[in-house]
């Protein structure tokens, strides 16, 4: 046996809003869409969002680097998100950590590691 894709999955009440989300927000590049099961590509990893769930918010454990966080939270915003937790700075883990919320209530982190001088 051998595994042939590996996958994150979220819950979506609305399967096609999300993927629009996530392709405005974050540029994820689609691999099969429908009203029930869509997945998004982005550097190796594939999001999958599956029909179901309600908006209420819930955590996901997903997160994505990104290389400027202040851009990627505006993004968030306007692509229909909402960012929950500003960036801040973590000492000790070598990053800037936000957490943010999707068109259906999933929970996502943004880092950034710092630059060191």
């Amino acid at each position: 046996m051998r595994i042939t894709k590996t996958y994150f999955m979220l819950m979506a009440a609305d399967v096609p809003r999300a993927s629009g989300f996530y392709r405005k927000a974050f540029a994820l590049t689609p691999r099969y869409e429908s009203p029930e099961w869509t997945e998004l590509a982005s550097d190796g990893a594939t999001i999958a969002l599956h029909k179901g769930g309600a908006n209420a918010e819930r955590d996901t454990g997903l997160g994505f680097d990104v290389d400027d966080i202040q851009v990627a939270c505006a993004s968030v915003a306007g692509a229909g998100g909402r960012v929950v937790s500003p960036p801040k700075e973590r000492p000790g883990e070598g990053i800037t950590l936000a957490t943010v919320v999707d068109t259906e209530g999933n929970r996502i982190f943004l880092s950034q590691p710092r630059r060191e001088t």
